[in-house]
């Protein structure tokens, strides 16, 4: 029993120490690279604040093309009715209410 907690108590000091020892070596190491009035810690949190930042401008980047690419749907939807006349059509089987208009409230039921 003792040989067992012996043994985990040295395997956790041992894991303790070479994540410090690691950790050290990591630092210095960064901060051969960066400037010298910057932390290593600020560098870190400027590059995620730098991730956030384009993963927001892609994301609204994103929105805007499928709002655009879905207004585009309508009209052009629009415009082929016209040149096919389907329009007439389609006012006398929904009680003059025509395209979207009739499939939003066909909606909400």
């Amino acid at each position: 029993m003792f040989k067992r907690v012996t043994w985990l108590g040295a395997g956790l000091a041992t894991g303790f120490v070479a994540s410090k020892w690691v950790e050290r070596k990591a630092r210095r190491r960064l901060a051969r690279y960066l400037p010298a009035r910057q932390l290593p810690l600020k560098a870190g949190a400027e590059m995620a604040d730098r991730a956030r930042g384009l993963a927001v401008a892609t994301i609204a980047d994103l929105r805007s093309a499928v709002e655009e690419g879905r207004s585009t749907m309508v009209e052009r939807e629009a415009e082929l009715r016209r040149q096919l006349k389907l329009g007439e059509l389609e006012e006398r089987r929904n009680g003059g209410k025509t395209g979207a208009v009739w499939a939003r409230q066909r909606g909400r039921r």
